[in-house]
């Protein structure tokens, strides 16, 4: 991000030098905070009401309370697009629970401290969609125990482990299973494959978190006639999919060609995934009016 940027802090717009939390924050301290990450088209947001959605649900799950209405968010993040000169922008919302003292207390919870940023859009490298991506299985487990799992918070560190250990070994992506030992999700993404034309994804109860881009591709395949079931799937229903891909907000959808030294299909982006991808990007282009 260049210097001078536009930064939003909890009721200021102020250069990216000049914006500060408390250090005694609960984000800060415990990870109490939640995020979204989403992309601008020409200069509009994709889908941020459904990101907007998100966040709230999940602050009312840990009592992290935005008070700035949805309205003011978006008037926000379309003046910082504006400001930095990133009609092609990556925005992320971080909401923390705010000072310390007040972090554990339900009945009175303090608003959040909101951060909003929208900087430089770098996509993924081009020849990954022609050729498709490699993906490992990661050594982390998801837990589908754990609340936290469903919902897009700050404690990250589970998921770049995972994604640490997936560039170690020339990967762009790890994915997790649960203690179960099914699917649940990537590090930074939703997971689908494809099986005899049929489009497969694991149900949130897995141990994942809902993506607004997964959802999106759900709704795709209906319009487009595309079987598709949310459904338990193993290590084994990976290695013989005919077609998988990786979806979220910035990736979109990201073909996988093998999973670790398994080729998936012949190794190469499929005609369902092919479908889709162009179906997204012709969603995005109605709803956001980019070319």
């Amino acid at each position: 991000m260049s210097h001078g940027e536009l930064v939003y802090v909890s009721g200021r717009c102020v250069p990216r030098e000049e914006a500060h939390i408390s250090a005694l924050d609960a984000g800060v301290l415990l990870g109490a905070g939640l995020f979204e990450t989403l992309r601008a088209y020409a200069g509009k947001p994709f889908r941020l009401p459904q990101h907007l959605a998100r966040l709230r649900a999940s602050g009312e799950f840990f009592r992290i309370f935005v008070r700035e209405s949805d309205d003011q968010i978006a008037a926000t993040v379309a003046r910082l697009v504006e400001a930095n000169g990133v009609a092609e922008a990556r925005v992320r919302l971080t909401a923390t629970r705010g000072p310390l003292a007040d972090a554990v207390e339900d009945d009175e919870a303090p608003p959040a401290t909101l951060i909003i940023t929208a900087g430089p859009m770098t996509p993924y490298p081009a020849e990954l969609y022609q050729t498709g991506a490699t993906v490992v299985v990661s050594d982390i487990r998801a837990s589908t125990d754990d609340p936290t799992v469903y919902h897009k918070t700050t404690g990250y560190l589970k998921n770049l482990l995972a994604l640490r250990d997936a560039h170690r070994a020339q990967a762009t992506e790890a994915l997790l299973f649960n203690t179960k030992g099914r699917l649940a999700e990537g590090a930074i993404s939703n997971v689908f494959i494809v099986t005899d034309g049929r489009l497969l994804t694991p149900p949130v109860e897995e141990g994942l978190l809902a993506g607004i881009t997964r959802a999106a591709v759900l709704e795709l395949a209906a319009e487009a006639g595309v079987p598709a079931e949310q459904r338990p799937l193993a290590v084994r229903d990976c290695l013989d999919a005919d077609e998988m891909f990786l979806t979220n907000s910035i990736m979109e959808l990201l073909p996988v060609g093998r999973v670790e030294r398994s080729e998936v299909g012949d190794g190469l982006p499929g005609p369902v995934t092919r479908q889709l991808a162009e179906a997204y990007k012709a969603l995005v282009a109605r709803e956001t009016g980019s070319t």
